[in-house]
């Protein structure tokens, strides 16, 4: 009861967008890419949704994310012949792409006046750490990961 008390007079909740535990999905696309796409877990919205797309806006890598909020997922082409290594690095920026999105989404929440859209939870809980999303594209070319 004290608890519930503390978090409504602080406000709505922070967004905690994030990849999930496992699921990373994988089609061929042309003899020369490769599409990896990845569900997203935590409070998505519209609000959530224009801070990815001016968060997106600041870099021209971050162009290369394609956001689905319907499906609640995030898409990504690589090259055919990218290693598991070259995805893994791709799935790290997304990882701090989507902790920059939460931040800024949760920080104009906060600001007087903003009201944020009605919220859906999208998949399980998200993990402190998501080293195991990284784990599938190892998988996928039979390379076992070094995890010194």
């Amino acid at each position: 009861m004290y608890t519930a008390t503390l978090q409504e007079a602080a406000g709505p909740s922070p967004y905690d967008v994030g990849l999930p535990e496992a699921g990373l999905g994988w089609e061929k696309v042309g003899p020369l890419f490769e599409r990896y796409s990845v569900s997203l877990v935590g409070r998505l919205d519209e609000h959530w949704a224009g801070c990815y797309e001016r968060v997106a806006q600041t870099s021209p890598s971050l162009a290369r994310f394609r956001l689905d909020l319907a499906a609640g997922a995030v898409s990504f082409m690589c090259r055919a012949t990218d290693g598991p290594v070259e995805v893994m690095s791709v799935l790290r920026i997304l990882e701090g792409f989507l902790e920059r999105v939460n931040r800024e989404a949760s920080f104009s929440v906060a600001s007087p006046g903003a009201e944020p859209a009605p919220a859906r939870r999208s998949g399980a809980p998200t993990r402190t750490s998501n080293a195991h999303v990284l784990e599938a594209p190892a998988r996928h070319f039979g390379v076992k990961r070094d995890r010194s």
